[in-house]
């Protein structure tokens, strides 16, 4: 894991990046081009791994190479109010529930729609890592999906609207508006799998994250 002194640039509020890029702008406008590089690889030659710690880990690596030193270590920074004590903790929670759940397998799309969401949510709300959650965990249930014989078009997903994600429900009930862009993005015809940067559902599960409860 990284401490604190370790992320940013001395006297800015710019993450340290193997391209010494100083301003923030430049810097989210590169990084989107790079990881949508390393996203589209991720389309035929996925991470393989055990849908654990160690493979979320391996593909925030893979996507985030290029621009930071610590790609694919886990965040010892607190995010917001999510502390980073306890980050693999919930991590290794959420995985071992998905082995004993045998990673989802054999049940009908709606079934696996309904399931994916909460671990789409939770996982991002654990935020592990300092940037790019919101991609990571996407790729991880396009991988849980392919595993499953499915397959996820989020080109296909609309916008959600961002006064639904502002809303505060019990914390153990699914996220409507992330199980409705699942099903969206839903193929069950995995070889239709077509590259999609996917930018509009990221920036949507990322907002979903921010607001720290799910939706209704």
């Amino acid at each position: 894991m990284i401490e604190h002194t370790d992320i940013t640039i001395l006297g800015t509020t710019t993450l340290k990046n193997k391209l010494g890029i100083t301003d923030p702008q430049q810097l989210a406008t590169t990084e989107a081009d790079f990881t949508a590089f390393r996203v589209t690889e991720l389309r035929t030659a996925p991470v393989r791994g055990g849908f654990d710690s160690v493979h979320l880990q391996e593909i925030h690596h893979h996507v985030y190479q290029d621009l930071y030193d610590w790609a694919g270590e886990l965040r010892r920074v607190d995010a917001g109010n999510r502390p980073a004590s306890d980050v693999a903790t919930s991590l290794n929670a959420v995985f071992d529930r998905l082995a004993r759940e045998n990673h989802l397998k054999g049940r009908s799309p709606e079934e696996w729609s309904h399931s994916v969401s909460t671990y789409i949510y939770e996982l991002g709300t654990i935020q592990p890592f300092l940037t790019g959650n919101d991609v990571v965990v996407r790729e991880f249930a396009d991988e849980l999906a392919r595993k499953n014989n499915l397959s996820l078009q989020w080109d296909t997903a609309p916008e959600i609207g961002t006064n639904d994600a502002m809303r505060h429900i019990d914390q153990l009930e699914q996220s409507a508006n992330i199980r409705r862009m699942v099903m969206l993005a839903m193929d069950t015809d995995p070889g239709s799998l077509r590259p999609s940067r996917g930018m509009v559902v990221e920036r949507e599960i990322e907002r979903l994250f921010s607001a720290g409860s799910p939706l209704p």
